[in-house]
């Protein structure tokens, strides 16, 4: 079973290309940053309300990553909202998006190439179990379409994706009104994808002044 983490990044990333859209790029530090919130709370480590964020259980899960994030969590001197701890995830963990697309290559998820462009060499990670991709996809046009009844974590998934602004990209354009009120409808009390959310919002005002 894939993380949500390594969902998020197979369902953001060109299948040829192998790199993000401009969006995903923008908002993929706060979108793994969620993610490993989700995580979290699924494995029942953390717990958290609007305005609180709380670890229940500081004991190591079979994860790196996320142990490093729950320890930074434990080690927190006063209690923080969940809004604190996504921007500070998505800013403390560093390397974490390429670790995990390394750990991607090697299940053979995505292949890793470099391709060199003038002086510079940039990194892209084509999809090469795009089977595993498809997979997802229909798991959440299932849910959002069809109207079934979606697993925990494929909820959470779709909560995610649709507070980082990536879920519309996994439908045609006759699909996504119905895609969007239905996710709507579900994640609009998922606490961590609307937190989420709100960081990238604040991050978004945060450019407009500084452009303005």
């Amino acid at each position: 079973m894939l993380s949500l983490m390594e969902e998020v990044l197979l369902l953001s990333l060109n299948e040829d290309k192998g790199n993000f859209s401009f969006t995903a790029s923008t908002v993929m530090n706060y979108c793994l940053a969620g993610a490993i919130l989700m995580e979290l709370e699924l494995h029942k480590r953390i717990a958290a309300d609007k305005k609180i964020l709380s670890v229940l259980d500081s004991r190591s899960l079979n994860n790196s990553r996320l142990n490093s994030a729950l320890s930074l969590l434990h080690s927190g001197k006063r209690q923080r909202s969940p809004e604190h701890w996504v921007g500070k995830l998505s800013g403390s963990l560093k390397g974490l998006r390429k670790g995990l697309l390394e750990e991607m290559v090697d299940k053979a998820l995505v292949r890793e190439e470099e391709k060199q462009f003038f002086f510079f060499t940039t990194t892209r990670y084509p999809v090469r179990d795009p089977r595993t991709k498809k997979d997802i996809v229909e798991r959440i046009h299932r849910a959002l379409i069809r109207g079934e009844k979606p697993s925990q974590r494929t909820a959470r998934l779709i909560g995610l994706l649709y507070a980082s602004g990536l879920l519309l990209y996994l439908f045609d354009k006759e699909d996504r009104k119905e895609a969007k009120r239905r996710a709507k409808e579900m994640s609009k009390e998922d606490i961590l994808a609307n937190a989420v959310k709100k960081s990238i919002q604040l991050q978004n005002s945060a450019g407009i002044v500084a452009v303005s």
